[in-house]
């Protein structure tokens, strides 16, 4: 249940949306933007929805996902229900009489198959009272029902990335309603992490590209753009554990969503390095010629995104955290040269030899941790980076390296650990440390100056931490 407070009720193309007053924002919960993509829409692109008398004080359903444990570090989150009818936002606006607010829609993580509007350590009225900005956080189709490649097995089902359409059709609720909530709808900067934003940075590779000023990118660069002919396969396997014909498009769209989760979670890789190198067993972003024409890469070159100022940013540690979770396995020589040759079977000698340099004498766990590190996320944000400053953009990078201490010291500066700081809290297994409170609120500002003038506050490549 939502905490007690005044009723805020607004106004809108969207509808009469009625919301709540918390901390000094106002609150408005599970509004929704599309229509439910359930039945002869499941596996179809999201439907906008028309304009209603719209209860916003409770959260709306997040996407169906696996619920995996988490430790007590990472803070549990909201409770919040789960289902296929997931096309909804929470938006959380500072009070009322101020000047138009920018605004920031974040796109959350979570591997392609997991995370909702309420995962992750951000307080979002605690962020729009304090600085100003109103932020939107849509729910969007994850897993199988998100993007799985099913083109070549429906072809009535081209349009792969129905996840990227869903937050696609987000950005556009934003850009029609926000004014009516005190956001300045020619202020829209894009936020994202991991799976988030790798489909956020997929988006520039789109038809049209998307309407925002600015982008802070966190650990999903403009890179790991699945192949059609991997999707495919990825495809195939899923319909054949679900039992379903290639072409029967009924038995598709009737199946029970515990049997889609357990098709798709059965085919999915969980080492780090088969999941992201070229033709891994993962879900992601395929390039079907329909919801993305382009490499995002090459879009950006091209002058995608040459008016929005992007910031990618990657973690010093980025692969720490599934090495210190044992999701790894044991890592020999034998293992480092195959997860190299996954990537760069041409250059397997000189990678070893790079890494070597580089750390000198270090085991071939910690080579292939910071191998991942450096292929997957912190060279391809720079690279993406440098990409927009060719496409005439205003592209930068930067590398985020504090690690807490004690007992967590293992997981050192890792994937994900930089979200809560950009938006101005040291999470859960953070909190109370001086230098982390003050490094957030750095990073907080960072942000908020970006989403008011749509230019990084630095050029090129920075650190954080």
């Amino acid at each position: 249940m939502p905490p007690a407070g005044p009723v805020s009720t607004v106004t809108a193309p969207a509808g009469r949306i009625t919301g709540f007053e918390e901390r000094g924002a106002r609150v408005f919960l599970g509004i929704p933007y599309g229509q439910a993509p359930v039945g002869e829409l499941r596996f179809r692109p999201p439907e906008p929805v028309g304009p209603g008398e719209i209860d916003a004080t409770r959260p709306g359903a997040a996407p169906l996902q696996v619920i995996r444990p988490r430790p007590d570090w990472a803070g549990q989150g909201r409770e919040e229900p789960m289902g296929e009818d997931c096309l909804n936002l929470d938006l959380y606006a500072p009070p009322e009489g101020r000047d138009p607010a920018p605004v920031i829609v974040h796109a959350y993580g979570g591997g392609f198959q997991g995370g909702s509007a309420g995962s992750g350590a951000i307080d979002g009225a605690a962020f729009a009272a304090r600085t100003g900005c109103l932020l939107i956080r849509p729910n969007m189709r994850t897993g199988a029902l998100g993007f799985l490649h099913l083109a070549e097995h429906f072809p009535e089902l081209s349009a792969t990335n129905r996840g990227m359409l869903d937050l696609a059709l987000a950005l556009d609720w934003a850009r029609e309603n926000v004014a009516a909530f005190g956001g300045d709808p020619g202020r829209i900067t894009l936020v994202g992490m991991s799976s988030g934003s790798f489909t956020a940075t997929a988006l520039f590779g789109a038809p049209e590209p998307p309407p925002v000023h600015a982008g802070w990118l966190m650990s999903g660069p403009a890179s790991r753009i699945v192949l059609p002919e991997t999707g495919a396969a990825i495809a195939e396997g899923f319909l054949e554990r679900a039992g379903v014909r290639p072409g029967d498009l009924a038995a598709l769209q009737a199946l029970p969503v515990e049997t889609i989760l357990q098709a798709q979670e059965s085919g999915l890789a969980s080492d780090l390095g088969e999941r992201n190198a070229p033709g891994g067993r993962t879900l992601g972003i395929v390039l079907d010629g329909v919801t993305l024409t382009r490499h995002p890469m090459e879009a950006l070159t091209a002058g995608a995104g040459q008016g929005a100022g992007l910031v990618f940013g990657s973690t010093a540690e980025e692969a720490r955290m599934w090495y210190a979770f044992g999701i790894m396995g044991e890592t020999d020589a034998a293992k480092l040269r195959q997860t190299i040759a996954r990537f760069a079977p041409d250059r397997v000698e000189a990678e070893l030899a790079a890494l070597e340099a580089a750390q000198p004498g270090a085991s071939p766990a910690a080579h292939e941790e910071a191998f991942l590190t450096e292929r997957i996320y912190a060279g391809p944000a720079r690279a993406s980076a440098e990409a927009q400053r060719q496409g005439g953009g205003a592209g930068a990078s930067y590398t985020f390296g504090w690690a807490p201490s004690g007992e967590l010291a293992k997981l050192g500066a890792s994937h994900g650990f930089d979200e809560p700081f950009v938006f101005g809290s040291a999470a859960p297994y953070m909190a109370g440390s001086p230098d982390a409170l003050s490094l957030a609120a750095e990073m907080e500002g960072a942000l908020v100056a970006l989403a008011e003038t749509g230019q990084p506050g630095w050029q090129g490549h920075r650190r954080f931490g």
